[in-house]
């Protein structure tokens, strides 16, 4: 899938998951170089933060090639995690249920 202007991208950095809205392209060597508006991220900001003070230098990244991002169907993912939510709540309910039951029991 091609990407484009005001897609919606994820990256793992050191199992960091960022989500954020690629907003500019530019070419460079025969690669899509990308620039990206990230949201929620400030596990990223701290872990950079974090590098800075220990090797006395800023290596937060403003510009990722197109292989380091991927395209996120956001109605897919917000399903399968309300999917994901729904079945543990399920099963932290049967279990209640079953411990309730075996109370009874006794």
């Amino acid at each position: 899938m091609r990407m484009k202007v005001n897609d919606i991208v994820f990256q793992e950095y050191q199992g960091i998951r960022r989500f954020g809205v690629a907003i500019e392209k530019e070419m460079k060597d025969g690669w899509a170089w990308w620039k990206v508006r990230w949201f929620s991220d400030e596990l990223y900001e701290r872990a950079m933060a974090e590098l800075k003070r220990l090797r006395n230098k800023d290596l937060t990244r403003h510009e990722y090639r197109v292989d380091e991002l991927k395209v996120v169907d956001p109605n897919r993912e917000l399903t399968a995690l309300c999917e994901c939510i729904s079945f543990v709540e399920s099963q932290k309910q049967r279990k209640m249920r079953d411990e309730r039951q075996q109370t009874n029991l006794l």
